[in-house]
């Protein structure tokens, strides 16, 4: 027993030796396999380690029933072949089994083994069966106004393995859905559905494309199917405007555009609402657009862009369209104004302008820089106010409008200067001057005289020795000049200038005070008649001396000649009226006139007197041989009256004399309404 039991041990221990030396293993092994139904399927298996006498044998459905050994497959399974290569001389082979025509029956699992493998692999074939059609969708698909609902269902039949239904937006799938499972219909078709709730449909859903997708999991093999629909939602317009404000000049083109939103395509009007200007459509209105070419003024306002689908509600949108164009002055005021003279009531123009933007309304005097407010006001009218005045409408983009108003005054007679005193000395003259204003001009300019007792006369041709009055009619005023020689002490008084015209009249005085001579002067005559001939040769030397130095040219001595009295202009001292010094050798230069002054409105004008300064006879031949600078040396020239020798010391001596003038005249401009002289014919009123 002993020898039995170490043989059996021994045979045990060589066999296992055989066996590790001889095992086989797997240099492919078999893999889970899918095949579509119909297709063809290979299902992989190699060896190494097996010998040339070791078989390979495939083990298939049902129940594993052999199928082939090596490369020769039973005759059971005519559309399988085996396919590869054994190599029996390095032990290793490929045996690949192959289906062709698969169906339903070839299903199950299969094994790919040799006896000499210690654990084979089982393997399963798959036979996909693809569902006949693709899924459908069920329920309303018809448009659905923003805000609604949405309920679609995906029903997918038949198909092995059965499909799983997912639904989709576009790319993105919706993870919470309603899904009914897997149902049998009447013809025992396995089918499985899946519901779409969208609560609340948005505008932005407007052309989503809901899809259901069945897939059964095979991506390689089978993909999936999918059915689409292209939904619509309806909503309300939306008007959205790019640019809510032009601003353009007249003549130019505006395109005036708004973007409208709406499913269905909504239709677009435009209509001004601004109730300024017309209302015009441009030539060009392409829905979204109004073209308006060339822009008016007349266009200028609030436009309105209004969007109507039918579904409530309709949207609108609002442009202003804002035109520029010059300063346009109206016809609110005339061209010639005619106001009454000294008006109590305060008169005022005013001047209103068109303009885009807003000109600025200004009133200034023509042909000047000077500029008032508007409306143009008057508190007083005076004949200074009268001229050409200009409306000027300017603004900062454009060229200024400009139209004139005359102003034309009319009314009574105004003499310029307010009542003055000129004191004078017998012998003296006095010239008084009467400037009238008026508008017509005066019919009539008469002088009176009032005595100091009151007396009251009006001066006519033969009322006053050495009279004279003359005048001068311009196109803006009259001059009246009356003129008195040699006055006496009866000739102190009230001098009236009067001016009157179909409005009325208006009235100046004038107080002359006349004195007699200075003793200064009789001194002078005395000395003359009682100095030797020695003392005057020493006077007329220290005379000659003295002109050389006032004049400023000695050595050259004029001969005296001696002249009638003459009107003594004295140029501008800062002097009172009745306190004159005697040097002062001045005439005061009075404002000038006779032209409207354009920049005054209501100015009148003071009359200047000033008394002439004595002079002595020898100061006077000096005046007469020095180059006097002033224009009005010989201004007024009376004739000598050579009467006797006395008459002729006292015009050799003569005391001041007086001038009321408002400035130098040249007596030739002056037509004469009469003049007088010792015996003087005085015409009588209807001269004037």
């Amino acid at each position: 027993m002993a020898d039995y039991s170490g043989d059996a041990l021994f045979l045990v221990i060589y066999l296992s030796l055989v066996l590790k030396v001889h095992a086989a293993w797997y240099s492919v092994e078999p893999q889970p396999t899918s095949v579509l139904l119909g297709g063809r399927v290979t299902i992989f298996c190699a060896f190494d380690g097996i010998g040339k006498n070791d078989a390979v044998h495939w083990f298939g459905p049902p129940n594993l029933h052999f199928i082939s050994e090596g490369t020769s497959v039973s005759e059971k399974y005519p559309r399988v072949f085996v396919s590869g290569q054994g190599n029996s001389g390095d032990h290793t082979g490929v045996y690949n089994l192959n289906i062709r025509d698969v169906r339903m029956e070839d299903e199950g699992v299969y094994r790919c083994s040799t006896f000499l493998l210690k654990e084979p692999r089982d393997v399963k074939l798959t036979v996909i069966v693809p569902p006949p059609r693709p899924p459908s969708i069920i329920g309303d698909r018809s448009p659905r106004e923003e805000g609604g609902s949405l309920h679609l269902t995906c029903r997918s039949e038949g198909g092995r393995p059965l499909p799983s239904v997912a639904w989709y937006n576009g790319t993105r799938r919706y993870s919470h859905l309603t899904s009914t499972g897997v149902v049998a219909n009447d013809n025992l078709l396995n089918v499985v559905e899946q519901t779409l709730d969208v609560p609340y449909l948005a505008r932005w859903d407007n052309g989503a494309n809901f899809s259901c997708v069945a897939d059964q999991g095979l991506p390689d093999l089978l993909p999936p199917q999918t059915t689409s629909i292209l939904f619509k939602v309806l909503y309300a317009p939306t008007v959205f405007v790019p640019r809510d404000y032009f601003k353009v000049r007249e003549g130019a083109s505006a395109n005036l555009t708004c973007v409208v939103y709406g499913n269905p395509i909504p239709e677009v009007t435009w209509r001004k609402t601004s109730t300024s200007g017309a209302q015009r459509r441009g030539k060009d209105i392409r829905g979204q657009s109004n073209v308006i070419q060339p822009v008016s003024r007349l266009d200028a306002g609030t436009y309105q862009c209004k969007a109507d689908n039918g579904i409530q509600p309709v949207d609108t949108a609002i442009i202003k369209l804002d035109v520029l164009y010059p300063p346009s002055i109206r016809p609110t005021f005339d061209e010639k104004v005619n106001v009454l003279y000294d008006n109590e009531e305060e008169f005022f123009l005013e001047c209103k302008a068109d303009g885009n933007p807003t000109p600025r309304v200004r009133w200034r005097r023509k042909n000047t820089d000077l500029y008032f407010n508007n409306p143009l006001r008057f508190s007083r009218l005076d004949y200074q106010t009268e001229g050409t005045y200009e409306c000027v409408a300017d603004s900062s983009i454009f060229p200024e409008d400009v139209k004139d108003a005359v102003i034309d005054v009319i009314g009574k007679p105004d003499i310029r200067g307010d009542p003055e005193t000129a004191h004078a000395t017998q012998g003296s003259s006095v010239t008084l001057l009467c400037e009238v204003t008026s508008d017509p001009s005066p019919g009539s300019i008469i002088w009176y005289w009032r005595s100091v007792d009151g007396q009251e006369i009006e001066l006519t041709k033969g009322s006053i020795d050495g009279l004279t009055v003359r005048q001068k009619t311009t196109d803006s005023y009259t001059e009246s000049l009356l003129i008195l020689d040699h006055v006496s002490s009866g000739s102190s008084g009230d001098y009236i200038c009067k001016a009157i015209n179909m409005f009325g009249s208006d009235t100046r005085e004038y107080r002359v005070i006349v004195s007699g001579p200075p003793v200064i002067m009789i001194a002078i005559v005395t000395g003359v008649l009682v100095v030797s001939i020695l003392l005057t040769l020493v006077a007329v030397i220290f005379i000659i001396r003295r002109r050389d130095v006032i004049c400023g040219n000695r050595g050259h001595v004029k001969e005296f000649k001696e002249s009638q009295p003459t009107h003594l202009n004295i140029e501008p001292c800062d002097v009172e009226l009745d306190n004159v010094h005697a040097e002062c050798t001045t005439k005061p230069i009075p404002p000038p006139r006779p032209d409207k002054d354009p920049y005054a409105i209501g100015i009148s004008y003071p009359r200047l007197a000033v008394r002439a300064p004595e002079y002595s006879t020898a100061d006077r031949r000096k005046q007469a041989d020095c180059k006097h600078p002033s224009p009005h040396r010989h201004r007024h020239k009376r004739p000598h009256h050579r009467n006797d020798h006395v008459g002729r010391v006292e015009r050799d001596y003569q005391a001041q004399r007086w001038q009321i003038v408002s400035k130098t005249k040249d007596l030739q401009s002056y037509g004469d309404v009469f003049v007088g002289d010792g015996n003087i014919d005085i015409p009588d009123r209807r001269d004037f």
